[in-house]
């Protein structure tokens, strides 16, 4: 198998683009959005997109043909999609609406059988199928959003869901989860439903095992603290962990084992509050973490085929590293094969059959967008499927460099360096600072589009994972809190002179860009150090802190009032003083504003208070606008302008030697 494997993975491994690729390599969106495998290894369910639409379609496993999908009407998409049993899968749209460019999810649930028979609308606000002269229907109008609990594995006809009934403000309503939510089980040839019961918290989900009994409860309550209850059975009262399992930490439940002896919480651990994975005995009320020693959190898990128990965790501290548990395990032996056959690549088990004998797995990398196998254990045979932006070729990609350097204060900041030529070679290239929104949020080892783009056309990138990044414990998040202007811009200062310091990059020619919280840090670096940026851009960024209080819809949110005071304080000097628009007299780069006047999160008012105010200084700003977008860009057409614009703009001011 390790030959057949390397052999495949042979043409990714060198070259270099000479000319830069068409822009619209970069803004097209993946072709393969997800896949999923059917319970018997047979099938598999993809979300394509093909023609600005995300379709579905099913795929017979042995030969690739597809023999089945759904294509939605008009401008709409796939949203989700979910095997319930062999034959059978159910999924949701997204429908595209005139006052936005991305299409927004309806909340309701479909389904077909694999040969496109027995289609039907089975939950939302559409869903009856009530027939003139009759009073009798299968499936009733809900104004509600559903997620599903659990597909009930000795159940084909019925799978859990949780419902969230929407909340009317005006003649609008709006899905934001603040009432109880329901517990229901649905039928998935009907759509007959029978309420069960109802949680007592709002913001709350809930786990249950593989029979449909839920065991646990979780929630966040307005101060954006979690909370988790628990009960053997339908007939008892919730318990807190404590008061269940004497358990004083703050673990959050996502899994049961098959067998129901074993619960799986996720939580922070150690002195830096890293996060991983702990095991519950719901015999013995024993509990222990299951992946120990990572520097960075475990960001996600695979799940056994056989007993639902994790057994392989991610962390990122630079690239990925994986940690096993110390139970045997199919699952995990399969993945360590894959991992030593595609070494240097990222492998991820995505699903498998329901005996396991039967994996679909992705393999990405800095250079690969990515690509889909099935693995037979077996016969030890990976399967080629197909690789996600098919029309990228990884030999004219870029490597993507893990750095990391100290702060000023101590503190061990990491990121990574994206180089245009041979990292070895003696001419220095202009650079582009890349700063991620969040900014709980960030960047990490793998292929980026925005990065390749950049460095395709000649600039070197460098991503920093300034303090208040996530993925790198609690402790990393909260260093960030109430010190936006101050540490965490310092934090991309020094990440800037290290690259001046220790990268071929021209010190002269340097630009610094970033979206959202990212657009922030971008304008309030260079106010600080207006020597060190000839140039910044700033996408959906904030550039005035109080309007994140009087403008933004974080304030309406569940929790949001909490996060604001958490992240930010209200000390209305300090506000002041770490607003970008306060100190633009400062700046000497010349800037761009990109925002979507759509957007709620981080309203258009900041980029035209931001814009008035360096015009009227006689600074250097441009900006760009677009109608229908919210926080982000979304249609193909849009982001193309948008992205000939940003280049046309780092080219103006740090054009690299070639242009």
């Amino acid at each position: 198998m390790k030959k057949l494997l390397l052999g495949l993975m042979f043409w990714m491994t060198f070259g270099i683009c000479a000319q830069p690729l068409p822009l619209n390599d970069f803004v097209k969106f993946g072709d393969y959005l997800d896949i999923q495998i059917s319970p018997d290894g047979k099938h598999l369910l993809a979300r394509l997109r093909t023609d600005n639409r995300v379709v579905l379609v099913v795929i017979r496993a042995l030969d690739g043909e597809i023999v089945g999908g759904v294509t939605p009407n008009n401008n709409d998409i796939i949203h989700t999609a979910n095997w319930v049993n062999n034959e059978r899968f159910v999924y949701e749209f997204a429908e595209k609406q005139t006052y936005l460019d991305a299409p927004i999810p309806q909340g309701e649930l479909f389904a077909s059988n694999i040969d496109g028979k027995l289609g039907k609308v089975l939950y939302g606000f559409r869903a009856s199928d009530e027939k003139v002269g009759s009073r009798i229907s299968s499936a009733e109008n809900t104004r509600a959003s559903q997620d599903i609990l659990s597909i009930l594995e000795d159940d084909d006809d019925h799978i859990l869901i949780i419902e969230y009934p929407w909340s009317k403000d005006g003649q609008w309503w709006y899905d934001n989860r603040t009432k109880q939510p329901d517990i229901s089980k649905l039928n998935v040839y009907t759509g007959r439903k029978k309420k069960l019961e109802t949680l007592p918290y709002g913001r709350s989900s809930a786990v249950a095992d593989k029979n449909g009994e839920v065991k646990f409860m979780r929630w966040k309550d307005e101060q954006n603290v979690s909370h988790a209850a628990y009960r053997a059975n339908a007939e008892q009262a919730w318990q807190s962990l404590a008061e269940a399992f004497n358990i004083t930490e703050n673990l959050i439940p996502f899994a049961l084992s098959n067998d129901g002896n074993f619960a799986y919480f996720v939580g922070n651990n150690g002195d830096k509050a890293i996060q991983t994975v702990f095991e519950l005995n719901l015999n013995t009320k024993a509990y222990k973490t299951i992946f120990d020693g990572m520097q960075a959190d475990i960001s996600q898990w695979v799940l056994d085929a056989k007993t639902n128990a994790p057994v392989l965790g991610v962390s990122y501290p630079n690239k990925h590293q994986y940690h096993y548990t110390d139970v045997a395990s199919q699952t995990a032996e399969v993945h360590k094969m894959l991992a030593e056959a595609f070494d240097g690549q990222e492998v991820i088990i995505e699903g498998s059959s329901k005996d396991g004998n039967y994996s679909l797995f992705s393999v990405r990398s800095d250079i690969n967008p990515g690509e889909y196998y099935v693995f037979d254990y077996k016969n030890k045979d990976a399967k080629f499927l197909w690789a996600n932006r098919s029309w990228i070729d990884p030999q004219q990609m870029h490597k993507m460099q893990t750095i990391q350097f100290t702060a000023s204060d101590g503190v061990t900041i990491n990121g990574y360096l994206t180089q245009p030529a041979n990292p070895k070679s003696q001419t220095k290239t202009p650079l582009v600072v890349v700063l991620h929104g969040g900014p709980r949020a960030r960047d990490y080892w793998g292929y980026d589009n925005e990065v390749q783009m950049l460095a395709n056309n000649g600039f070197a990138v460098l991503q920093v994972n300034f303090r208040g990044s996530d993925g790198y414990g609690d402790d990393f998040v909260n260093m960030g809190n109430k010190l936006w202007g101050s540490r965490v811009i310092e934090d991309v200062l020094e990440g800037t002179q290290w690259a001046i310091d220790n990268a071929s990059v021209d010190g002269q020619k340097i630009s610094v860009y970033g979206g959202s919280v990212g657009g922030y840090a971008a304008l309030m670096a260079t106010a600080r150090k207006p020597q060190m940026y000839k140039c910044a851009i700033g996408y959906a960024g904030v550039y005035d802190l109080n309007y994140m209080f009087t403008e933004s819809d974080i304030s309406d949110n569940w929790g949001g009032p909490a996060y604001l005071e958490e992240a930010l304080g209200h000390d209305k000097q300090q506000l002041n003083e770490f607003s970008p628009i306060n100190h633009a007299d400062k700046i000497s780069a010349a800037v761009m504003l990109i925002h979507g006047e759509k957007d709620r999160r981080v309203p258009i008012v900041n980029a035209q208070k931001m814009a008035e105010k360096l015009k009227a200084l006689g600074k250097n700003v441009s900006t760009l606008s677009f109608g229908l977008s919210a926080h982000g860009v979304y249609e193909e057409k849009s982001r193309l302008k948008l992205y000939e614009d940003l280049i046309k703009f780092l080219n103006k001011h740090i054009a690299p030697a070639t242009h």
